[in-house]
């Protein structure tokens, strides 16, 4: 692949990331889930969601929030095939509260992408949350009494 390729493709893989989190924020969950192959994997934490069916049931609980995911510093690296790569970005997610936008999330992703049928899908989106410093195991999705009941649901959504 020439250089202009290879930018050309990365841009689609940005696309693809741009897509993911308009649709999720739209409540447009068939196509959330569309940005995943069929048998894509979305993973936090210990555990994940396999295929599109159990990522589409996950993304309907979003549909009962306010929340707005943004992607940041997005970094691929295509393999000599042209057909897949692997990236990561960083992830904020804020909810709407009455009392504002809450900040509600920031962490990474770290991807697995291939071509399917020339469109870049993610075969794998793992979700890393970040963590205190001093203190790596405190949960800091449980700190805010006014997230809680937000966060609460998706978490039983993602463990069920």
């Amino acid at each position: 692949m020439t250089d202009t390729e290879i930018w050309v493709e990365k841009q689609k893989i940005h696309e693809l990331c741009a897509r993911y989190t308009l649709t999720l924020d739209r409540h447009d969950i068939e196509g959330w889930a569309n940005c995943f192959t069929e048998e894509g994997v979305f993973g936090f934490g210990e555990s994940a969601l396999r295929g599109r069916d159990k990522i589409a049931a996950y993304g309907r609980v979003h549909q009962q929030l306010g929340s707005r995911h943004l992607n940041t510093s997005l970094l691929f690296e295509i393999d000599s095939s042209g057909e897949r790569a692997m990236g990561q970005s960083t992830t904020v997610v804020t909810f709407a509260t009455r009392h504002g936008y809450k900040l509600a999330f920031l962490g990474r992703y770290e991807d697995e992408v291939r071509k399917v049928d020339g469109d870049w899908l993610f075969s794998r989106r793992w979700v890393v949350a970040d963590t205190l410093p001093e203190d790596p195991t405190f949960d800091l999705l449980s700190v805010d009494p006014e997230l809680v009941p937000l966060v609460q649901p998706l978490l039983d959504a993602y463990l069920a």
